[in-house]
């Protein structure tokens, strides 16, 4: 066999950890066995041996995975080098994935098994809230914004990203998911910006975020049976 370098073995081990996403989300992973992570990731007890040490090495690979995602576009929102109009669909696409994966069970066994973890994933959590009200704060004092509470904001979305994400919504209403998040962001463009700087039609820059939603919740069983036809 070939033996595989360090940079492969992280990237494996990364692309493995993301096929049990889904089911720490939605069942915790407090119950789930080293054969059920393996079940879950396609391979052999023996070959999930091969790139995790143990069940603890594993779940802590998925925590680093929402981690760096959280610190990359943390760092991309705070970033005044790049107008607001490329910077809001980075906001709804992490606003999204912060609904879905930041789980109330995940949270809750992540306090209890690893609690340094969950002390880190908390630290970064604060940190987005803390750089969406100064994103929101600084667009409003640019003339970008309209004079909208920042907390009253994100809390809306927040609110109305669990409804649509984490229920029967989208099939109750019989919609898709990809016509959801377009239309989720228009309204979050049209309240954001001012009329002066508002600009109409469909960008680029949310085609690509509503892209890598859709191919990573399109994974998701749940949400994907209700939403993608």
């Amino acid at each position: 066999m070939r033996k595989i370098s360090p940079e492969e073995r992280q990237i494996m081990r990364r692309s493995y950890a993301e096929k049990i996403m889904e089911t720490v989300r939605t069942e915790g992973f407090i119950s789930l066995t080293i054969q059920d992570l393996a079940h879950l990731m396609g391979i052999s007890r023996a070959s999930l041996y091969n790139f995790f040490a143990s069940k603890e090495d594993l779940i802590q690979e998925v925590i680093e995975i929402y981690i760096d995602y959280l610190t990359r576009s943390n760092q991309f929102i705070n970033n005044p080098r790049y107008p607001y109009i490329r910077r809001l669909p980075a906001v709804f696409e992490q606003a999204v994935f912060s609904t879905v994966y930041a789980s109330e069970i995940y949270l809750n066994e992540l306090k209890s098994e690893c609690p340094e973890y969950y002390k880190r994933q908390i630290q970064v959590a604060d940190e987005r809230l803390l750089i969406l009200h100064r994103f929101y704060k600084n667009g409003i004092s640019d003339g970008d914004f309209n004079p909208l509470n920042p907390s009253l904001v994100i809390q809306q979305d927040e609110a109305a990203l669990h409804k649509i994400l984490n229920s029967s919504f989208l099939f109750d209403n019989d919609l898709s998911l990809e016509d959801c998040m377009y239309s989720y962001y228009e309204m979050m463009k049209h309240r954001s910006f001012s009329h002066n700087t508002l600009k109409p039609g469909k960008d680029p820059h949310i085609e690509k975020a509503v892209r890598v939603i859709i191919n990573q919740l399109g994974k998701n069983t749940n949400i994907a049976s209700r939403t993608l036809n």
